[in-house]
């Protein structure tokens, strides 16, 4: 019985490390990649710039993630399982998004992809869902469109 319980515990240990492997693995190719494209200077960044420092963010967190899961006790603390409907929420929420990047602008459809997340992922209050996904969209619109001067649809709205 107790050969039983560990050999489920290290099938249990082995799948929970297959995530950040994966995603280990999406960071060096986001790496591989962005380093076929100019890379530009810290005041004006190429076309890989960002995707090389995405990259390397994901490839540490993932790097991190799976030393928590080989070290700990990561099947008690990571393996867990969404509810099924807020999977298929999020699903369509990316989905919608994507239709609605260049048709409604990237202000409305931020501030629609965040309050539906927020609401139905964070389960938070109406308030608090309208204030952060107005807050979070315009920050981003203020950073993306005037600080790093990228040009982001306008859509139906005149910014």
């Amino acid at each position: 019985m107790a050969s039983d319980d560990a050999r489920s515990s290290g099938r249990a240990k082995f799948t929970a490390s297959l995530v950040p492997i994966g995603f280990l693995l999406l960071g060096v190719w986001i790496c591989l990649e962005a380093l076929q494209v100019p890379f530009g200077t810290f005041r004006m960044p190429g076309a890989g710039f960002f995707p090389l420092l995405l990259g390397i963010t994901l490839s540490v967190l993932s790097l991190m993630l799976l030393g928590i899961d080989l070290l700990g006790d990561a099947v008690a603390t990571t393996l867990a399982l969404p509810v099924r409907a807020e999977v298929f929420y999020l699903i369509g929420a990316i989905f919608a998004a994507v239709w609605l990047f260049e048709r409604a602008g990237f202000t409305l459809t931020m501030v629609l992809f965040l309050g539906v997340v927020l609401k139905v992922l964070g389960k938070l209050g109406w308030t608090t869902t309208l204030v952060l996904a107005l807050v979070g969209s315009l920050a981003a619109y203020v950073v993306f469109g005037r600080v790093l001067m990228i040009a982001l649809p306008s859509g139906i709205l005149p910014f």
